[in-house]
């Protein structure tokens, strides 16, 4: 059995990002266009809204854990309204989460860590194949470093979606708990359909920008493929 080396791994790495660019990226641009055009992109603002998506504050109380059962026993709690003044034990109550956003985002985190990795294997590939520094004769070299600059960039950008997703569900349980602390504030409630409706433009526009990446990143590249592998040229006769 031979032995893995550098440069087996190198050539391996190659040989499957060019497959990448030439192959999975067209793919994925037909893959996430229907996706986007799909059903689950076409929900509409009634679906979105609270009374929808949250239980009424009249039946919170009857939803219980689904792993309470299992669980350690609730925190007993002393109410200020207790005339004997003995514990009463407080069930908590399960509320939960928009379920129609739950969906596009459980479909789009796979594609979201797919495109990552896509990105850093094609900029891993041209980086290795920047050649030494040397005097004249750079302009291969400038298309190589501006195209792992834009792999670079989408790369970041991708970041971004799952920090807004962590957001989104850090800002809504704020707005949650705020709601249930203060039921009659009717800005609370329709806070929470804002929040969840700006989630799904968001998500949505996610699905576009990533269709559009894998577009870009297979146009730029095929586009200057012949520089990107050999950017300088052997042939001195050019010069004379």
């Amino acid at each position: 059995m031979a032995v893995p080396t550098l440069e087996s791994f190198k050539q391996s790495l190659f040989s499957e990002a060019e497959e990448l660019v030439r192959v999975t990226f067209p793919l994925k641009v037909i893959e996430l266009d229907t996706l986007f055009k799909s059903d689950l992109f076409k929900i509409t603002q009634e679906q979105l809204s609270v009374e929808n998506t949250i239980a009424s504050l009249g039946d919170l109380n009857k939803h219980s854990l689904a792993t309470a059962k299992a669980s350690p026993p609730a925190k007993r709690r002393r109410y200020a309204n207790d005339s004997a003044g003995g514990d009463t034990t407080d069930e908590l109550a399960l509320i939960p989460s928009n379920q129609l956003i739950l969906g596009v985002i459980d479909r789009l985190k796979p594609e979201i860590h797919e495109l990552m990795s896509k990105c850093n294997q094609v900029k891993m590939w041209i980086q290795l194949l920047i050649p030494r520094v040397e005097d004249g004769n750079n302009f291969g070299v400038s298309i190589q470093e501006d195209a792992v600059g834009e792999v670079g960039r989408i790369e970041g950008e991708v970041v971004t979606y799952l920090d807004a997703i962590s957001r989104y569900f850090l800002t809504r349980a704020k707005l949650v708990s705020k709601l249930l602390k203060y039921p009659n504030l009717d800005d609370y409630r329709r806070a929470i359909a804002e929040i969840d409706q700006k989630e799904f433009l968001t998500l949505r526009l996610t699905c576009c920008e990533m269709r559009n990446a894998y577009c870009l990143l297979h146009d730029t590249i095929t586009k200057n493929i012949e520089k990107i592998k050999k950017p300088r040229s052997n042939n001195l006769d050019s010069l004379y």
